[in-house]
């Protein structure tokens, strides 16, 4: 006889405990090619990415990476850009390639029987791409529209202003496209990019999937054999600026933009998941105080957030949100009013387990499939954290106290550490 469900009562709550990554798996190539792979998928599927340092890090003209990104899908010496599209199109292919600040990646999802015809494109783009005029001035025309849509927008402008108040205008992380550059990047600068960055140059292998053995073979077949030159990463130096204020006025808009921030730390610092969980506590999830304060209570944005924002070597605090701009002021205040309570009192230990339940809760939801585990796995290696990185993720998280907290908001929060930046209107 079927029991029926009880309803009326919550189901019982089992808090994770630990969870161990799956490692990925490495093959190098005679060539120094590596392979990574995560293949224990069942369904006949494939990620596949190859990453090159070759950020916009790398480009000698601001904007030569951004339609760098786009032209390399443009053409070949014997493919146009829609012969391209129209080769993974038919087999059921998707292919992007996006540029960001120290890397370069080639993306695709496919279908595992049909590898052999993307691959068969993906080295023509490797080894003979032409950057043809006629798609350069249509990716410029694009490009030029949406910066023009995007500056008309008060979070762009906020974290353009940002950006700049926390790296610097030289520093490739403070870099921001702007409507001269792009007019200015010609053909010439794009093979130039590419001759020196891509075309022959070495990069890391990251597949997903259902990866078998069939599968890796191929992958050798086709980049296990040429000579490429090593190619390597770009040590990006920061330099920690003094906490500043700007107000960018547009009158015309309803809400502003709010940004606030200051430097931090890599994950390797010793204080890095006292303060991850410290930031959960303050704006780092919906149920956080920012959002129980600004959101539920005052009603003065659909949402509001903390972040903390690791990078090689460095790290940064950042907190957001958009609001009515006859509340900006007040929302500012509120702000500071949950970093002094932070401050001077301890978080009482039903809140600190629920915000670590959250973390623990999220952390193990987001490795349940293998591209996700792969994610994680080139995490590790992209940034060269130690292999058992995050075997350990839970129990460091599990092991912040109420006074570690307490700690942690007086040595890195305060508002007078903190730049600003609002963008509409400072009322």
């Amino acid at each position: 006889m079927n029991r029926m469900l009880e309803r009326s009562q919550a189901p019982a709550f089992k808090s994770v405990e630990s969870v161990k990554l799956a490692e990925a798996e490495k093959d190098v190539f005679q060539n120094e090619i590596p392979l990574y792979s995560v293949g224990f998928a069942s369904q006949e599927v494939i990620k596949l990415e190859l990453v090159f340092e070759a950020g916009s890090a790398f480009e000698k003209k601001l904007g030569t990476s951004a339609l760098f990104s786009k032209l390399l899908l443009g053409g070949t010496k014997t493919r146009t850009g829609s012969e391209i599209m129209a080769g993974f199109d038919q087999y059921g292919g998707f292919i992007e390639v996006s540029s960001r600040i120290e890397r370069l990646y080639i993306v695709l999802y496919g279908l595992k029987k049909y590898l052999d015809k993307y691959l068969t494109i993906i080295q023509d783009m490797l080894e003979n791409s032409v950057f043809p005029e006629d798609e350069l001035e249509l990716q410029r025309k694009i490009a030029l529209q949406n910066l023009k849509l995007n500056l008309g927008k008060s979070s762009y402008l906020a974290n353009k202003e940002f950006k700049d108040v926390m790296f610097g205008s030289v520093n490739p992380y403070g870099k921001v496209l702007n409507s001269e550059s792009l007019e200015t990047v010609t053909r010439e600068d794009l093979v130039e990019f590419y001759e020196t960055n891509v075309q022959g140059k070495s990069f890391r292998i990251f597949a997903s999937g259902n990866v078998k053995d069939k599968e890796k073979q191929l992958l050798k077949s086709y980049f296990g054999s040429e000579t490429y030159t090593a190619q390597n990463r770009l040590d990006i130096p920061f330099e920690i600026f003094s906490p500043s204020k700007r107000l960018v006025t547009l009158e015309d808009k309803m809400q502003s933009t709010i940004r606030l921030g200051k430097p931090l730390f890599d994950r390797m610092h010793p204080e890095f998941f006292q303060m991850a969980v410290t930031n959960t506590v303050f704006g780092g999830y919906f149920g956080s105080r920012l959002m129980t304060n600004i959101r539920e209570d005052k009603g003065f944005t659909y949402g509001i957030s903390s972040s903390v924002n690791p990078l090689r070597g460095f790290g940064y605090l950042m907190i957001g949100s958009d609001v009515v701009k006859e509340n900006t002021q007040e929302t500012l205040n509120e702000i500071e009013k949950e970093i002094n309570l932070l401050r001077n009192e301890e978080v009482s230990q039903d809140e600190l387990e629920t915000v670590k339940n959250y973390m623990s809760g999220s952390f193990a939801g987001s490795i349940t499939t293998s591209f996700e585990l792969m994610e994680r796995n080139k995490n590790i290696i992209l940034s060269e954290l130690p292999k058992g990185y995050y075997d350990n993720f839970i129990d460091r998280i599990n092991a912040v106290t109420t006074a570690e907290v307490l700690e942690m908001a007086n040595k890195h929060l305060s508002m007078e550490s903190l730049s600003e930046v609002v963008v509409g209107e400072k009322i």
